[in-house]
């Protein structure tokens, strides 16, 4: 009885095999064995071909970046400098007096700017300290009213949503936020 026990064992055993570990991944590519010589071939070809790419990123470098409003055709160009050589004005030279009349000008100018903007921006005021004062009194006579004025007109396309007039966070941190950079490339 115990030889057919030990029988059975080892024909259980026997169709299975057991093969070592294998230590590389099943998407990896066995490297090919390589002669030294086409290696170092290899290796001499990509160092030149990286340096003529060197090579032709230095001289492009140097090349202004195109503007599309300056592309101008040869019969334009032609034109345009026969054009500009025929009517060159000659620089005016101003006298002292004239000068002196021009900057009286300009001051008198700027003070006339200046008064208006202070009289529109006294209107405002004006304006805005009235509307406020009528709100107050109309509030004091009818709150009902008063909420019908204070509310937005629907007639009017404005929409405007602003931050929130809330205390700030103690020690909350701001995070970092990510800048990517989309600067085109003329090279």
């Amino acid at each position: 009885m115990l030889s057919v026990i030990r029988g059975l064992n080892s024909l259980s055993i026997r169709p299975l095999h057991v093969s070592a570990a294998v230590n590389s991944s099943v998407f990896m590519k066995k490297q090919k064995k390589m002669d030294p010589e086409v290696a170092k071939q290899r290796e001499t070809r990509r160092r030149k071909r990286l340096e003529k790419e060197i090579r032709s990123m230095q001289k492009h470098s140097k090349k202004p970046k195109p503007i599309d409003e300056m592309a101008l055709d040869v019969r334009s160009s032609k034109n345009i400098n026969c054009v500009l050589s025929e009517r060159r004005r000659e620089a005016v030279i101003y006298t002292e007096e004239e000068q002196d009349e021009y900057a009286v000008a300009l001051k008198d100018y700027t003070r006339s700017r200046n008064a208006l903007q202070r009289l529109d921006d006294q209107w405002i005021r004006d304006a805005m300290r009235m509307q406020s004062k009528a709100l107050a009194e109309l509030k004091k006579i009818d709150p009902v009213l008063w909420e019908k004025a204070v509310q937005p007109d629907a007639n009017l396309p404005l929409v405007s949503n602003g931050p929130a007039l809330s205390p700030p966070v103690k020690g909350y941190v701001a995070p970092d936020g990510d800048y990517i950079d989309t600067t085109r490339s003329w090279t």
